[in-house]
């Protein structure tokens, strides 16, 4: 629902999105969970215990679904994170708990989860191993080579391996976070290209800063729930439909790359 208001003179009115940015991040975060739970379910597996490696948004997200069929252990090495996850999920930093998963899902990307981790604890106990590439559709070179995800698959012992891959806008990784400041800022740009409209301001701020930097989880919970775009226009429009637009551009699948 937009929420629409006068603006400075009479002529022109004031356009709040219906959606906020946290709602873009679900969003996407449930198109990742989707593909990765119906790649589950295509395997000869009973999941009973999940380790999600990895607090932050996808790893959050991940552990909101599995929760619902498993027992669910979330390590991070921000102690602060937990806030993200529910009373109901087991928080820790110790990776040994890896070895106990009959699923481990890597959610850490560049720079995260070593390959010399992945060959000492996810041994063949751990049924499936699942890590989800860095990269996206408009990813440089530099990015590419920077990401090591196929030695952390190659090193894991697991029966089942996959890569969770996420494309659509040509972003240069495939971040939750990153995806949402794209909606935003393509979003944006056709607002502004519109007749009548004046300007528009975006939901974007860098929220990772307010999370990992300054460790306000409140702060952070609390800019998410501002609207995603707020448009100044001569006439009422709807932006939630340009957000959506873009929304449905991004899509997730696993490649199974089991031996």
């Amino acid at each position: 629902m937009i929420i629409k208001e006068r603006g400075i003179t009479e002529e022109v009115f004031t356009l709040y999105s219906g959606l906020e940015v946290v709602d873009l991040l679900n969003q996407i975060g449930e198109v990742k969970c989707e593909a990765v739970i119906n790649w589950m379910e295509s395997l000869d597996v009973n999941v009973e215990e999940t380790v999600i490696v990895g607090a932050y948004v996808t790893g959050m997200k991940l552990a909101e679904q599995f929760k619902k069929f498993s027992q669910v252990t979330v390590i991070d090495i921000q102690p602060h994170l937990k806030y993200l996850l529910g009373d109901d999920i087991d928080f820790t930093d110790d990776l040994t708990r890896i070895s106990q998963a009959d699923m481990v899902i890597d959610t850490t990307g560049l720079g995260g989860l070593s390959p010399e981790s992945v060959r000492e604890f996810v041994n063949s106990d751990v049924e499936v191993f699942l890590t989800e590439d860095p990269t996206a559709d408009g990813s440089d070179h530099s990015i590419i080579e920077k990401s090591n995800i196929m030695d952390r698959i190659h090193l894991a012992s697991s029966r089942y391996k996959g890569v969770l891959k996420t494309e659509g806008l040509k972003t240069k990784t495939s971040g939750t976070m990153t995806l949402t400041m794209e909606v935003l800022r393509k979003s944006l740009d056709d607002i502004l290209k519109i007749n009548g409209v004046l300007y528009g301001v975006a939901g974007m701020n860098f929220y990772e800063g307010v999370l990992f930097k300054e460790e306000d989880y409140d702060k952070f919970s609390r800019l998410m729930r501002k609207p995603a775009l707020i448009t100044s226009s001569l006439q009422p429009l709807s932006s939630d439909d340009t957000l959506e637009k873009h929304l449905q551009k991004i899509n997730s699948q696993v490649e199974d790359v089991s031996i």
